[in-house]
């Protein structure tokens, strides 16, 4: 008798629960649904997810005379979620306009360039092209709907500044040495200059992924992935720059000899490294944003999987410029290496820096005293 007595207690508490449950979820889809003109009737068939009951009532709303009472309207199970969702503070939605947006921007550059190579055969407009597109790819995320997110203004700041400095810096590099040896072969046929255009193309497309699928969230973010992802956008930011102009002032003041001083002692490519933290810092700032925090209809892994997609999809950023500097260092995609050899393979210094000094990935504290200039 007692178990039963308890049973239909029990039994009382859950069915005063989902009542009060049941009357926030349609206060908020009131809320959210009856914003509404005066004199505008909200349409209550099945297209709009309500059941229509018969006996609308009018109330007054905001002085003025409403059309649709929440007693008239049954929520539906879209806005059931949505209601439970606002009320646990996940209400980030997506809109893929603004990545949609980028990638054309990607693509009416690069074809500019391929255009400009086959015309005129110069490289002058080869890295001015395909980095400061970047910075021209950023204006649809800032013109969106979430412009006004701080997480989005800074991934953005942060995606201009890296584009215009290096564009600038390689730009002025290019009218310096007038052409790049390592791209003669490639861009003397038409079906190499097509490749490299669309490689330059793809490159640009996923490394911006953090960014540009970013872009497409409302979330804030978190402010500790905000602040660890800025940290190392910084120290790439830092590396990649002073990496640059220590292997520019080197090369004027002792041409013909490799490089080997400040940073480029502690990695025989600091710049790949710094461009790696960068683009792995913005990862970072935007990670969150990408996860879709909502109220789903299953909680295995397989739903968790399909509501972190973007995340993973933007992982691909770091993945690819990891492959792509792999490559470029080991001589496998490009012939910077083999010509690297032809210049200093008869000097021991040389082949020792080879053997003794890690491709990209430096020794942290060596790299952190060189980058800081911290004593040894």
């Amino acid at each position: 008798m007692r178990f039963v007595q308890k049973s239909h207690l029990l039994f009382f508490f859950l069915f005063l629960y989902s009542k009060v449950w049941t009357q926030k979820c349609e206060a908020f889809i009131f809320q959210q649904r009856s914003n509404l003109p005066s004199g505008i009737r909200l349409n209550t068939g099945h297209n709009h997810g309500y059941r229509h009951r018969t006996n609308l009532k009018r109330f007054p709303r905001g002085g003025q005379t409403g059309i649709v009472s929440p007693t008239t309207l049954l929520p539906s199970t879209s806005d059931l979620k949505l209601a439970l969702a606002s009320e646990f503070g996940a209400t980030t939605t997506f809109d893929n306009g603004p990545f949609l947006q980028s990638t054309l921007v990607f693509a009416g550059a690069n074809l500019l360039g391929f255009l400009i190579s086959l015309v005129t055969g110069s490289h002058l407009h080869l890295d001015l092209l395909g980095t400061g597109t970047f910075a021209l790819a950023s204006l649809p995320v800032l013109l969106s709907d979430n412009c006004s997110n701080s997480r989005i203004l800074v991934s953005s700041a942060a995606v201009v500044t890296w584009s215009v400095k290096l564009a600038g810096f390689l730009f002025f590099r290019a009218l310096k040495v007038k052409t790049d040896g390592r791209l003669d072969d490639t861009l003397s046929t038409v079906s190499g200059t097509f490749g490299f255009w669309l490689i330059s193309f793809v490159w640009g497309v996923i490394c911006s992924l953090p960014h540009t699928l970013g872009g497409t969230s409302s979330g804030s973010g978190s402010s500790i992935s905000l602040t660890l992802g800025g940290i190392l956008y910084f120290l790439g930011l830092a590396t990649e720059s002073m990496a640059d102009y220590q292997k520019w002032v080197f090369k004027t003041n002792h041409p013909g000899k490799f490089c080997n001083v400040g940073l480029w002692g502690v990695s025989q490519h600091p710049n790949f490294f710094g461009n790696l933290l960068l683009w792995s810092g913005i990862f970072i700032m935007n990670c969150d944003s990408l996860i879709e925090h909502s109220v789903s209809d299953g909680r295995g892994i397989l739903s968790y999987l399909w509501s972190s997609r973007r995340l993973f999809v933007a992982f691909l950023s770091p993945l690819f410029m990891w492959t792509l500097f792999s490559g470029q260092a080991n001589g496998s995609i490009t012939n910077a290496v083999e010509l690297a050899h032809k210049k200093y393979g008869n000097d021991p210094k040389f082949r020792e820096y080879l053997e003794t000094v890690p491709k990209i990935i430096p020794n942290v504290i060596r790299w952190l005293k060189q980058l800081f200039y911290l004593p040894k």
